[in-house]
């Protein structure tokens, strides 16, 4: 059947202008360079377009006044993710139901389709009007500075190190940041208990690497090697989770480079109890990986600063709400809660209160979050009357 051409570019161009030029393409489903070809000459993509032009006609007729409006959302969803695909996916939804609602071809509950999607656009609608915490970038603390720049350290000398730290102290995140400023030559993994053996550890950093379907530890070991060169760093997040022989096997790789004359840092980074594995009764055995650690650190949380506190919250540094800015000091030096435990009160406490973060509130959920705070009563009430002065 011949397409009335003149209707057909009409039709289009009002799909531009609600849509935009970029925007029309995806919302009919081809390709922006097929556009021009289509409304010249009678193609595929010309049948493409008219029989979308139909089916969303047939539409806006076929659906209620109150789901016509959601079904105008959802066309405008489709052009905001780039395609029916990708808005299919975020809406967690088959590709097919979405094609089948646009096509008035849904043979399921329609109606529940569009109390899903209302569901959905409501609440995408109070993400966007109400102030949540997003977090913040790598903040330069004296904590996460002094990590970096151990972690440096063993990537340019080519060494082993051990680093330890209480939970929270802004471990991991360091080691992102140093990650991000040298992916080139960084392999970061972070095992769990099941990757603990030699395999495992080899299995994670080969995965890093492009390296798969290899199970034997000779073939692993060998791509790995293949694939490391000169001047390259391995850091092992969460290292407590492994197990000695795995520990002793990452040091070996790096005495390799070693003898070759290069460099290959091997940098471990867990908790204190990491250093189970170096006792004075097992150091004839563990003292290999041991005597290469030259630093040793452990980070502990009362090394943490009012400063650092201070960096990381910069709306309360700003507004000199000494009261919160001590609480959360208080909560970091802990062990057992740290930057991180604190970082998670101010988030509750800013997404509860719409931005503004209280000692009230800060107060009410310490009580209610089971922190373990020393004296916490003492020093709610302390800092209760400071803010009220």
């Amino acid at each position: 059947m011949s397409v009335d051409m003149e209707k057909l570019r009409a039709g289009y161009s009002e799909l531009e202008n609600e849509f935009g030029k970029e925007g029309a393409p995806i919302i009919v489903g081809i390709m922006p360079k097929f556009v021009d070809e289509a409304l010249n000459s009678e193609n595929k993509y010309t049948t493409t377009i008219s029989e979308f032009l139909k089916n969303r006609a047939t539409a806006y007729d076929f659906y209620s006044e109150e789901q016509c409006e959601l079904f105008h959302k959802l066309e405008h969803f489709i052009v905001e993710s780039g395609s029916a695909g990708k808005a299919a996916k975020k809406l967690g939804m088959c590709n097919s139901t979405i094609s089948d609602i646009r096509n008035c071809k849904y043979r399921g509950d329609v109606q529940k389709f569009f109390a899903d999607i209302l569901s959905y656009f409501t609440l995408q609608k109070e993400k966007k009007e109400t102030k949540i915490y997003k977090g913040t970038d790598y903040v330069p603390t004296s904590v996460s500075e002094y990590i970096y720049q151990v972690i440096r350290g063993v990537h340019i000398a080519g060494e082993c190190e051990i680093i330890t730290g209480d939970t929270g102290v802004g471990k991991s995140r360091t080691i992102s940041k140093y990650a991000s400023d040298y992916p080139e030559n960084t392999i970061v993994v972070t095992p769990t208990y099941a990757d603990s053996s030699v395999i495992g550890i080899m299995k994670l950093i080969a995965s890093q690497l492009g390296i798969g379907g290899l199970n034997r530890l000779h073939d692993l070991n060998a791509a790995v090697l293949n694939r490391l060169h000169d001047g390259m760093l391995i850091i092992i997040d969460e290292a407590q989770h492994l197990k000695f022989p795995a520990i002793d096997h990452l040091r070996s790789i790096s005495d390799i480079f070693t003898d070759k004359g290069e460099t290959m840092g091997v940098c471990f980074v867990g908790n204190p109890s990491f250093m189970r594995h170096f006792d004075e009764k097992k150091i004839p055995v563990t003292g290999q990986v041991f005597n290469r650690a030259n630093l040793r650190p452990y980070i502990k949380s009362t090394d943490i600063k009012l400063e650092d506190i201070k960096l990381l919250f910069p709306e309360l540094a700003d507004e000199n709400r000494n009261a919160e800015i001590k609480f959360l000091y208080a909560i970091a030096q802990t062990n057992g809660e740290g930057i991180r435990r604190a970082m998670n009160f101010y988030r509750t406490a800013y997404n509860m209160d719409g931005g503004n973060v209280s000692i009230e509130r800060l107060a009410e959920l310490a009580q209610m979050g089971n922190l373990r705070l020393p004296n916490i009563g003492s020093l709610i009430k302390r800092l209760r009357e400071e803010a009220a002065a």
